[in-house]
């Protein structure tokens, strides 16, 4: 939409997924993994499991942020150029997202 990439729930899961995985293999037991050695156990304990879990989700709410938030200067720009009546002004208030938002600006 206007240029602006929407990565959706799949590119939620993907960024949340490597965020987990770079959280465990830096701070959690997979800290202490030598990736060289096959003689290497690999231990997965329920700590770093949380926190790479954590780190996760707060990996896909920053890349849902960030779509909100470039949907919403998009928005701002659009509307700037424009002269909206009362029922269009009303119209943009009753929008729930982002994205309707700048819908119902584009409409106007």
């Amino acid at each position: 939409m206007n240029g602006i990439w929407c990565p959706g729930a799949i590119g939620n899961v993907g960024v949340g997924a490597v965020s987990s995985v770079v959280s465990w293999a830096l701070y959690g037991s997979g800290a202490g993994v030598v990736v060289a050695s096959s003689r290497e156990l690999i231990t997965l304990r329920l700590s770093a499991l949380a926190g790479a879990l954590l780190v996760g989700i707060a990996g896909a709410r920053w890349l849902s942020s960030e779509v909100d938030k470039a949907l919403s200067n998009e928005s701002v720009r659009q509307v700037a150029g424009k002269s909206l009546s009362p029922e269009q002004k009303e119209e943009i208030k009753r929008c729930g997202t982002p994205r309707e938002v700048l819908e119902a600006v584009a409409r106007a």
